[in-house]
């Protein structure tokens, strides 16, 4: 009933109709959970779109994150996402935590989101240093069903050690108050910055664990979408450069949102002003961009809204 709601509303306005004065497209957009670096970048965005496009209402879905965002859109009960590279990728097969549902051949893109390590924390003092020393440790994984648990299985299965350590999982800020408490001996988390390790950082202090070029390169041959790149000395206090494995995140659209609501929205982010407030909101926005040739690779198309935007600015690349 929702996704009909959103189609008459957004179909009246974009008519410039009798509806248009009073209807609001209603747009539900999936994050993640509290804590999560998707919760806040949803939640930034949202509150703009829905303050400066009044005729735009967002609602901002609290979500275990990309997994459940790309599930949720395939389902049709989301109409925009932040979802990993390559969850969309493994979606058109389908295969992975797609493998026995409908392809996700529904997807749009709308924009690059952020480009995120994932990475193991621990306290100083714990006596873990390398990833080795997490075989046997209590590890939180992310929530169930959030892009996290896939990122950090992932990288554990590439190095052999997924069924060495005694896994949880929960969410973000629970993670985080879980290892400050010595419940665990030490959290993965997908994204930088991140609430829950930033608070860590500043109280208790934090150790992000290195790679080692070995590690790194059984990583990026058995899951090619993961490269390696430097996490700043000035993501977290008193954690120095480290190189990590990252993913490339994406804003994703159902095909049903309409191109003028789309375009309407790019429109909007891409002022200089009001880039500025949403990476107030949440820095990783400072790194969106189109990145329109690396997401059609991906196997579906940018949204016809996108594309007629950066067309029209000049930033489409075939």
């Amino acid at each position: 009933m929702r996704k009909l709601i959103f189609l008459a509303a957004a179909c009246a306005i974009a008519a410039g109709g009798p509806a248009a004065a009073q209807d609001k497209a209603n747009i539900a957009w999936g994050g993640s959970n509290p804590g999560g670096v998707m919760y806040y970048m949803v939640g930034a965005a949202g509150t703009i779109i829905s303050e400066k496009l009044p005729n735009y209402n967002i609602t901002q879905v609290t979500t275990g994150g990309s997994t459940e965002n790309a599930k949720r859109i395939i389902l049709g009960e989301l109409d925009m996402g932040i979802v990993y590279g390559a969850h969309v990728f493994m979606a058109q097969k389908p295969e992975g935590p797609f493998e026995s549902g409908e392809k996700g051949t529904m997807f749009r893109g709308v924009a690059k989101a952020y480009k995120g390590p994932t990475y193991f924390v621990t306290l100083p003092g714990s006596g873990i240093t390398s990833l080795a020393d997490l075989k046997g440790k209590k590890v939180a994984l992310g929530p169930p069903g959030s892009g996290t648990v896939f990122n950090c299985s992932n990288i554990l299965r590439a190095l052999g050690m997924l069924e060495d350590v005694e896994p949880s999982m929960m969410t973000f800020a629970d993670a985080g108050r879980a290892l400050g408490n010595g419940q665990i001996d030490a959290l993965c988390q997908s994204s930088a910055p991140a609430a829950a390790v930033k608070e860590l950082a500043e109280t208790k202090g934090a150790v992000v664990l290195p790679y080692s070029e070995s590690e790194m390169s059984a990583i990026t041959s058995t899951y090619p979408f993961y490269v390696p790149d430097t996490m700043p000395s000035t993501t977290y206090k008193g954690v120095p450069d480290v190189d990590l494995p990252y993913l490339t995140v994406y804003w994703v659209a159902h095909e049903r949102v309409p191109a003028k609501a789309v375009e309407d929205i790019l429109n909007l982010v891409y002022q200089p002003e009001i880039r500025d407030r949403l990476a107030a909101g949440h820095k990783a926005w400072a790194q969106m961009e189109p990145d329109t040739k690396n997401f059609e690779a991906l196997g579906v198309p940018m949204h016809p809204g996108a594309k007629a935007y950066y067309v029209s600015k000049g930033l489409w690349q075939e």
